[in-house]
């Protein structure tokens, strides 16, 4: 047993409504065990401390979603660092695939964050004004600001 605060030491029990026990639920890290001696409050988790997981959120500008994306990142890292392919006569161990797995899925949760980012965004158009020299497509009326190509000294 780990003694405090070595390892991932996380608050115990894990506050489900607090940025950081959303983030531990979304990850799958609600796994602990105690410190020897026991820390009250304290426990060591599995995959992250509460640290990196601020730092995952604050890397994420604030958004508990793009954090688990960036931290799912930090894991592809760790596991490109120890992908291994070992073939010994009929087992074989292959763990290169994995980092392009965990990309994958952080690719997934920075889509989930930008579809919420643009689901709570306001809707605003900036529009040029004024003189415009934009092609007319073929077909379409003329508007105001849009001239046909080659008129007008466009």
């Amino acid at each position: 047993m780990a003694a405090y605060p070595s390892g991932n030491p996380g608050e115990y029990p894990v506050q489900l409504a607090s940025d950081i026990g959303i983030f531990r639920a979304l990850v799958g890290d609600l796994e602990s065990t105690p410190y020897d001696p026991v820390e009250d409050g304290f426990q060591n988790f599995y995959m992250f401390s509460d640290a990196d997981i601020e730092g995952f959120i604050g890397a994420g500008e604030g958004s508990v979603t793009r954090g688990v994306g960036f931290a799912y990142l930090a894991l592809a890292g760790r596991a490109a660092l120890e992908a291994k392919s070992v073939k010994d006569m009929d087992l074989t161990v292959d763990t290169t695939k994995r980092p392009a797995e965990l990309r994958l899925i952080a690719q997934g949760w920075f889509d989930r964050a930008n579809a919420e980012d643009s689901a709570n965004a306001d809707e605003f158009v900036v529009a040029p004004l004024g003189d415009r020299c934009d092609p007319i497509p073929e077909g379409m009326m003329p508007r105001w600001g849009r001239v046909a190509v080659g008129r007008w000294g466009c």
